[in-house]
């Protein structure tokens, strides 16, 4: 069997990684990660110092929360990371 090959609707998100944590209302955590992955960004299982937004939802661990307050990383809803992909834009 061939590989199943990731679907690129835009790359609105191209050249950003992402970690996401907790719970979500409009979306399972598979969803938001084929969401994010579909708009060219990357996924990242953990944070770190590449890690550019951190998504968070309800119940989300706090050991991700304060390691990305540590480094710098930008904490999104996600509501932002929504907008992000309809606006074609980032920070």
């Amino acid at each position: 069997m061939a590989a199943e090959e990731k679907k690129l609707i835009t790359n609105s998100l191209s050249g950003l990684t992402f970690v996401i944590s907790g719970t979500f209302v409009a979306y399972s955590r598979d969803e938001l990660k084929g969401l994010i992955e579909s708009h060219g960004g990357k996924m990242l299982s953990g944070v770190s110092a590449k890690t550019n937004y951190l998504v968070a939802g309800a119940n989300m661990g706090p050991a991700k929360l304060e390691k990305a307050q540590k480094l710098g990383v930008t904490i999104i809803s996600e509501e932002q990371i929504t907008e992000m992909i309809e606006n074609g834009k980032h920070d």
